[in-house]
C-alpha cells in the first residue's frame, strides 16, 4: 500500500493485525460465516471489521459482515469498502430500532456502547438499553447454532481491592457514580449466561490504538492529542495510578483464538503488565518531544485500578502479547496525527 497520504497511513494501521499469529483452524473458523458487528465505528468494532476483511483478502474465507453504527463512521473507511460486496454498513440507533428478524447471523459481536466515562455518564438511559433491551432483541437475529460475543468491561470489578480473576466480583452499589455502566454490564452478562445457547463474554480493559476518534475522552488518547496539538502536555494528576493497556491488534488476536476453541466462557481481555500512568505520559513526551506540565485534579468516580488477571485467556490461547507500550503508543500517535491532517 502506498503510504503517501493520510488515508493510506490510517488504513495501513487498521490493517495491522498479524494473521501469522493464527492457525489454519482459527482462520477457517470464520469461513463462510455471516457476521454482525454492532458499534462498528468504535475501536474494537472497526478493527474487527478490518481483521475480517484482511482474512477475506489473504485467506479467501468468504466471510460477510454487516456493520451497525449510530452517530458516525470515518468517511475514508466507508469509501474503502464502497465496492466491497462482502461488507455492508447500516446506520441505526439500536436503542430505538431493531434489526429485522429476517437478518440472521452466525456470529454477533455486540460492541456497541459507551466505553468512555464522559459518554456513559452523559447518556445513561442509552447505556442501560444497549446492555439490556438491545441484547434481548439481538438474540432474535442469531441462527440456531450461532455464537453471541459480548464486549463487557472490567469495571464490574470496581470496589474490589484484590487481584481479580473472572470469578471475582465488584463491591459497588446503585449509588456509585458509574453504576449506570457497571450495573448494566452486569445485567448484560447475567442475561447472556442464563439464556443464550452459545456465547463468549470478554471483559475488556483499557484497549487502545488506531480506530479511536479525535474526540475520544479516554485519558491516554486525551494526552496524546494534547501532545500533538499543543506546545506542552498538560496532565491532571494520577501519575502513580497503574494501568494495563492492551493494544488493539493483540486484543483482536486473543478474541479470535478463543472463538474457535471455547464456548460459554467469560474472559478478561487485558494486558498482564501493569505500568504507571506517569511512565506512559513520559513515553508520550519523549516520542513527541513535548514537555509534561502536571496539574492536580480528581475524576469523579474514577475506579481504583487493581490487578486484573488475564491468565485464563493466555492459557487458553497460548498467545504471547506482542505489542509493547512504546510500539503501541507510537502507532497510536501516528493514527491521531494523520486523523488531524484530514480535518
Amino acid at each position: 500500500m502506498n503510504l503517501n497520504n493520510s488515508n493510506d497511513v490510517l488504513l495501513s494501521l487498521l490493517r495491522d493485525t498479524n494473521l501469522k499469529s493464527l492457525s489454519s483452524r482459527e482462520i477457517n473458523f470464520f469461513k463462510n460465516k455471516k457476521v454482525l458487528i454492532t458499534g462498528v465505528s468504535g475501536i474494537i468494532g472497526i478493527n474487527l471489521l478490518f481483521f475480517l476483511d484482511k482474512l477475506n483478502k489473504e485467506n479467501k474465507i468468504s466471510v460477510k459482515v454487516d456493520g451497525i453504527y449510530n452517530t458516525s463512521i470515518f468517511t475514508f473507511v466507508k469509501n474503502y469498502f464502497k465496492k466491497n460486496k462482502k461488507i455492508n454498513f447500516f446506520k441505526l440507533n439500536l436503542t430505538k430500532s431493531n434489526i429485522p428478524k429476517s437478518n440472521r447471523y452466525d456470529l454477533i459481536f455486540h460492541c456497541a456502547g459507551y466505553g468512555q466515562p464522559s459518554k456513559f455518564l452523559k447518556f445513561k438511559e442509552s447505556t442501560y438499553r444497549l446492555n439490556s433491551s438491545v441484547i434481548l432483541s439481538l438474540k432474535k437475529n442469531l441462527k440456531s447454532n450461532a455464537k453471541f460475543i459480548y464486549l463487557s468491561s472490567t469495571e464490574i470489578y470496581s470496589g474490589n481491592e484484590f487481584k481479580c480473576s473472572e470469578e471475582s466480583v465488584g463491591k459497588t452499589n446503585s449509588t456509585h457514580p458509574r453504576s449506570t455502566y457497571i450495573d448494566s454490564k452486569r445485567f448484560g452478562e447475567s442475561y447472556i449466561v442464563n439464556t443464550f445457547k452459545n456465547f463468549i463474554i470478554f471483559r475488556a480493559c483499557l484497549i487502545y490504538g488506531p480506530g479511536a476518534k479525535i474526540n475520544d475522552g479516554r485519558v491516554l488518547n486525551q494526552v496524546i492529542m494534547r501532545s500533538i496539538k499543543n506546545n506542552k502536555i498538560d496532565i491532571y494528576g494520577g501519575l502513580n495510578q497503574l494501568r494495563s493497556n492492551l493494544y488493539i491488534s493483540d486484543a483482536i488476536i486473543l478474541m479470535s483464538k478463543i472463538l474457535c476453541k471455547k464456548n460459554n466462557e467469560i474472559y478478561n481481555l487485558n494486558n498482564h503488565k501493569m505500568i504507571k500512568l506517569g511512565k506512559i505520559f513520559s513515553m508520550i513526551s519523549k516520542i513527541t518531544k513535548k514537555k509534561l506540565v502536571s496539574h492536580q485534579s480528581n475524576i469523579i468516580g474514577s475506579p481504583k485500578i487493581i490487578k486484573i488477571s488475564n491468565s485464563k485467556i493466555l492459557q487458553a490461547t497460548k498467545y504471547k502479547i506482542s505489542v509493547n507500550e512504546k510500539e503501541g503508543i507510537t502507532k497510536t500517535i501516528n493514527w491521531f496525527e494523520n486523523l488531524i491532517k484530514k480535518k
